[in-house]
């Protein structure tokens, strides 16, 4: 058995690489040292952040639906 250690630029690729890693049959073990998300503190905040919204405000200024919808599109499709 050998042992690599290897340091990454971000987190990002940290995680990448880690999931690559995780997918060849010949890696028995990964080590890491960034910290497991938890799932359930980031429902809570978003829970919480819906919960704050009040209902029909979001649309409130919106008079003509279709035509907003439109400009919308025209929108997208200018970029």
């Amino acid at each position: 058995m050998n042992t690599i250690r290897i340091t990454v630029d971000n987190r990002k690729n940290a995680r990448l690489l880690t999931k690559m890693l995780k997918s060849m049959a010949f890696v028995k073990k990964i080590e890491d040292d960034f910290p497991i998300s938890d799932n359930s503190a980031q429902f809570a905040l978003l829970n919480k952040l819906f919960n704050a919204i009040e209902p029909d405000s979001m649309f409130r200024d919106v008079d003509n639906p279709v035509e907003w919808q439109k400009n919308i599109r025209n929108e997208w499709e200018a970029r």
